[in-house]
């Protein structure tokens, strides 16, 4: 699975301040994206608030961005949703357009048995025509902990690669990497990269690249080079800004910071999520001017 290990931008889905998807600002959103030094692109996951958007809206959003970084990036599209139906009509658009691989959270809302999480998953690669599926392990926000004989069924479907590791804890990422050592994991949570990396993960996916994923392959390239102080350093780096991104809300906060880094146009995010409050106002323009120096002295045209 090395020809998918990377790094991956959770790709970011802006709106016009009347609530549709803001098409120019997403090719200058991908445009910054595809300057910066990563592998590939996921695409309408949690990052891209998928879940607020109708079927047609993703499946809009999903060909966008095959039309303009198809070939130049690797692309994951995320393609879970609530009933499997829509799930394999997301999977059958994800094939069409050419995307390298797909990737769903579990069903959600309903209690479901392992039996019936693991069918959903079948369901989703027999519509994907070939497309590998990545797994989307984020326990903390789909109600779902996979146990390790669940965890061993999905990774011996054919079809089924890997996962996508959001969750602090290494000890199971770990197990995982131990376990099944041909299984592709990407680490999910940008503030324990280093920690993902160190326990076995071969990339990750991150809301915080659309930003600053220069800083992230610095990190990773100083880990693989045995630079342990170096790499500890640039995650405090992140930290320092994910930090106040938590206190201010993540999602609302990153597109504040792409909004006054002059990439996309508002800072909107879908309802029921609010602005970012005054108070943080400040501190993310900070963070934003200090982000723009720096990706100019990447060369990155901001």
């Amino acid at each position: 699975m090395t020809a998918l290990a990377g790094l991956y931008a959770a790709l970011a889905t802006p709106f016009t301040e009347d609530d549709a998807i803001d098409f120019p600002s997403l090719e200058r959103l991908l445009e910054v994206i595809m300057q910066q030094p990563l592998d590939g692109i996921y695409v309408g996951g949690s990052t891209g608030e998928s879940l607020l958007q109708s079927t047609g809206e993703r499946e809009a959003i999903l060909n966008f961005v095959a039309r303009r970084c198809g070939g130049k990036r690797r692309l994951v599209g995320h393609v879970g949703a609530i009933s499997t139906r829509e799930s394999q009509r997301l999977a059958a658009v994800c094939a069409a357009a050419g995307y390298d691989a797909i990737s769903a959270i579990p069903p959600i809302y309903f209690p479901y048995q392992p039996r019936e999480i693991i069918g959903y998953y079948r369901d989703i690669v027999a519509a994907a025509q070939g497309v590998p599926l990545i797994v989307y392990n984020i326990p903390a926000m789909s109600g779902v902990t996979f146990a390790m004989d669940s965890l061993r069924e999905l990774l011996e479907t054919p079809g089924i690669i890997g996962l996508k590791q959001t969750s602090l804890d290494m000890y199971q990422t770990e197990q995982i990497r131990r376990r099944f050592p041909q299984t592709l994991i990407l680490n999910g949570y940008d503030e324990v990269f280093l920690a993902g990396i160190s326990t076995g993960a071969d990339g990750g996916v991150g809301s915080t690249f659309n930003i600053m994923g220069w800083r992230y392959r610095a990190l990773w390239q100083a880990l693989r080079a045995g630079r342990q102080d170096e790499a500890r350093g640039l995650q405090a780096q992140c930290n320092s800004v994910i930090d106040v991104l938590v206190r201010a809300s993540v999602f609302p906060a990153l597109k504040f910071i792409l909004r006054d880094m002059g990439i996309i146009a508002s800072a909107r995010c879908r309802a029921p999520f609010a602005p970012v409050a005054a108070a943080f106002h400040e501190p993310l323009g900070d963070i934003a001017r200090l982000l723009t120096r720096e990706a100019r002295e990447q060369g990155i045209h901001i």
